[in-house]
Parts: structure tokens; sequence; C-alpha cells
């Protein structure tokens, strides 16, 4: 382990062992990028001496050292890439770099503003089962015992986690009757080709999901359209070779690119550039978030739906709280939205 000189070196990048194996495919293609600051210690008192603000500014700028780059967090032994499995091993390699090395990156706090940025979630549609506010994430189990004590060998996340079931509603009705209280998925109902499948006793079968729609932003920052990544995960309920379950990414079904060279493009052109036929859809497996859900975000969410979610509210003599003010442009709604975190939606004398 060498130390940064910062009079001489100004920047120092290394490719973690997945990136190195991404490069030699021919497939690195880095987009985003984050700041990080694990290697700074703010509060002295932590470390057993106290320092006012301006000794602690010297302190962190000229007087820390600082390590050079690390980009191996996991011992030789561990992966061995015997040409056995190799695929699924750095794939598991991939996942565990992302997911436990380098995982508080610095976020944009509002310009002018001393309070730490946060998030505010609202399920406008569907019901939070249960809160976890410092469940980890998937712990590598192999821990270094000392005397009675056992230490794991990676730190604990404090990840928020919001369980949420989803129930599909199924009812029988007669074919040219239908007459059920909740929204049907034809593509889940029974049907043959696209046809209504119709059993022995003339019923047929219609099945819906519930929906699950969430508000949420984030407070005491910039107020942008986009600045949230979506991921998911499917938990394969197998151990890895580092001791966690393992879990497998899964990818969404990448758009049409309607823009070429600054150039706007016709559909019938997009597709050919796509690789697709006329009449021809992408064929969606186990590995595509959409063979198992649709997750919609901002402007793809029908108004409809919003709205009438927001109605309910209402309805209920509620109101929900945005940090951003979001103008949710439904008819009839006003007072559905506050702008002041402290607002309570209790009747006077509720609270003692």
């Amino acid at each position: 382990m060498t130390f940064f000189d910062s009079k001489e070196e100004v920047l120092d990048i290394k490719l973690t062992q997945y990136g190195r194996h991404l490069l030699s495919k021919g497939r690195l293609k880095p987009v985003y990028y984050a700041f990080f600051d694990e290697g700074v210690l703010y509060d002295s008192d932590a470390a057993g001496f106290s320092e006012d603000k301006n000794s602690a500014e010297t302190r962190i700028q000229d007087e820390t050292p600082f390590s050079k780059t690390q980009h191996c967090f996991t011992g030789r032994d561990e992966f061995l890439f015997d040409g056995v499995g190799d695929k699924e091993d750095r794939l598991e390699l991939g996942i565990y770099e992302k997911m436990f090395t380098l995982t508080d990156s610095l976020g944009t706090s509002e310009l002018g503003s001393i309070k730490a940025p946060y998030f505010s979630t609202t399920f406008l549609d569907g019901k939070i089962k249960s809160i976890e506010t410092t469940q980890t994430g998937t712990l590598r189990t192999i821990n270094i015992p000392s005397g009675s004590d056992s230490f794991y060998s990676q730190q604990l996340l404090n990840i928020p986690q919001l369980s949420v079931d989803v129930e599909y509603k199924i009812s029988v009705f007669e074919p040219g009757k239908l007459n059920v209280k909740f929204d049907v998925d034809h593509t889940l109902s029974p049907n043959n080709e696209g046809v209504r499948q119709v059993y022995k006793n003339g019923l047929a079968v219609a099945v819906g999901p519930d929906d699950i729609l969430i508000l949420m932003e984030e407070g005491n920052t910039t107020c942008n359209h986009k600045n949230f990544d979506i991921e998911v995960f499917e938990m394969s309920g197998v151990t890895g070779s580092l001791g966690e379950e393992v879990l497998t990414p899964l990818s969404f079904e990448k758009p049409i690119e309607m823009i070429k060279n600054n150039i706007l493009l016709d559909k019938k052109e997009a597709r050919r550039q796509a690789g697709l036929k006329r009449g021809e859809t992408v064929t969606l497996d186990t590995s595509f978030v959409e063979y198992y859900m649709d997750v919609k975000t901002d402007e793809e969410i029908n108004k409809t739906i919003v709205c009438t979610a927001l109605h309910k509210i209402k309805k209920k003599g509620k109101s929900i709280y945005s940090p951003c003010g979001i103008d949710f442009d439904c008819p009839d709604l006003e007072g559905v939205l506050r702008l002041n975190a402290y607002a309570s939606d209790a009747e006077e004398g509720d609270c003692l």
C-alpha cells in the first residue's frame, strides 16, 4: 500500500477486477461517476480528540494522508477462474464489488442549506407490509473469530427495507358479462392465442394484479426531474463462494433509439436501426425485468391512474407531503398536496 502524493499527483484511476474483465471483452462503457469521502474523519471525538472547525479544515485538506486507489476487494483464493463456472463467478464478483465497496457516495445538497438530503416516500396505491430502518443488505457471513466474539469481514450497511405484498385478484364471469370490480390483465387471464378461454361450465376467469404507486422525492436538494436510479435484483436463494446470498441483476428492455446523430428518425427507420423487422418484437426471457413486471416512472404512468389515487386520498380527508411541490395537474385536488412536513392530517384533540 502506498500513499497519494497530493503535491505531484492529481488523479489516480484503476479498474476493479470485474472492470478488467469487461475491458478484456470490449464491454466496458463507463457512463456515470460518483465522489466518495470514506477516508475523511469529520467527527474528531470518534477518534478520541477534540478540535475546532478551523483546525478540522486544515487537518482534512492538508494533513490527512490518503492511500492510493484500492481496486481489489477480495482475496485471490476466493475467485479462481479455472474454466468451470467462470461466467457465474465473474458476475458474482461484479455484484459484490458494486454492493459492498464504496457504498456511500456524496450527495447533492440544496445550495445554502445546512440540512442533509433525505428521501420522502408516499404510497399513493398499495400498502407497506413492514419497515426495517437498519436492515443490512446481503451480508457476507464469513467471519473472523476473536476469543468469544466474532467480527464480520465487512461493514454492516444500514439499508432501509420496505416490504410490500402484491396480491392477484381472480374472479369467474360469464363470457360477454365482464362485471368484475378490478382492472383485468388480459395477458395473465387464461387465453388461447389471444382468445379468452371458456371452460366446460361456460365460465371464464379474469386475473388482475394490484398496482403499487409510489411518490418518491428527495428533499433538501435540487429537485431535478430524473435523479433516481432503479435497479432490480432477483434473490436466487443460492449461497455464493463469499457466504452471502447471490443476487442476480435483471436488465430492463432497451428502448428503441429515436434519435441518431442529432437526427430524429421515423419509427420504421428506428426499428430497422435496432435490428427489428416489421411486426417483430423483442423476445423477453427471465433475465429481463419486464418478464416479471412493469416498472413505469414519471410521464410513463397514465395520468388517470395518478389522479384517481389522489382523489381517494382527498376523499378520506387526508393529504400528502411533497418536498419539491410536484404539480400533479389533476382536477379538483386543491389541498391534497402540502409542502409543510410537520402539518398533520389528525383532527384537533387527537394528539396529547
